[in-house]
C-alpha cells in the first residue's frame, strides 16, 4: 500500500527511520511508519493510529482551543477498535427482533 484516502484527501504512506512508531504530517499529506517497525501487525496498528490523527485533523477537532488529541486517539484505538475487531470477526445479526 503506497497511499490511502481519508475524508477524500490522499495521504502517502512512507517508511522512514524515525524514533516514534509513526507520525502523521498533515501539510505534506503523509503518514510515516518507522522503518524500525518490522512486525506487520504493529505496522497496521501504527497505520490505523496515524489515520485517526489525520481524521481528527480533517474534522477540525485538532483546531479547538482546549484539546488534547492523543488521549482521544488512544481511547479510540484501545477501547473502540478492540471491540469493533471482535465484532467483525463473527457473524452479527442486525435484523430487528
Amino acid at each position: 500500500m503506497t497511499h490511502i484516502y481519508i475524508g477524500g484527501l490522499r495521504f502517502e504512506i512512507v517508511r522512514e527511520n524515525i524514533h516514534e512508531y509513526g507520525l502523521m504530517r498533515f501539510d505534506e499529506r503523509q503518514i510515516v511508519i518507522s522503518s524500525n517497525v518490522t512486525d506487520p501487525s504493529v505496522c497496521m496498528t501504527t497505520l490505523r493510529h496515524e489515520m485517526m490523527h489525520a481524521a481528527l485533523e480533517i474534522a477540525g477537532i485538532s483546531h479547538m482551543r482546549r484539546y488534547d488529541e492523543e488521549p482521544i486517539v488512544r481511547a479510540i484505538e484501545n477501547l473502540f477498535f478492540p471491540a469493533w475487531d471482535s465484532i467483525i470477526n463473527q457473524t452479527v445479526n442486525l435484523r430487528s427482533p
